[in-house]
């Protein structure tokens, strides 16, 4: 509750910017505001997805109409 982060990034989506960005750049802010490690799963309104975390591992699932994936380990940032 410290830092609001899922607000945080809906507003950098809400701004058009992209989710693999703004995932990553929300935990850039995690870890610059309250040195805090986690992970975070964000769509934009088109479906589009962002995945990020900051911790070695992370469990993390999606599945679209066109696609399914999931995973334990993805490209830790």
């Amino acid at each position: 509750m410290k830092l609001v982060l899922a607000k945080w990034t809906a507003d950098r989506i809400a701004a058009g910017n992209l989710p693999e960005w703004s995932a990553k750049e929300a935990m850039n802010y995690l870890k610059q505001r309250v040195n805090g490690h986690g992970g975070i799963i964000v769509l934009d309104p088109q479906g589009h997805i962002g995945i990020a975390h900051n911790t070695p591992r992370m469990a993390w699932a999606y599945r679209t109409v066109k696609q399914q994936d999931a995973g334990v380990e993805r490209n830790p940032y």
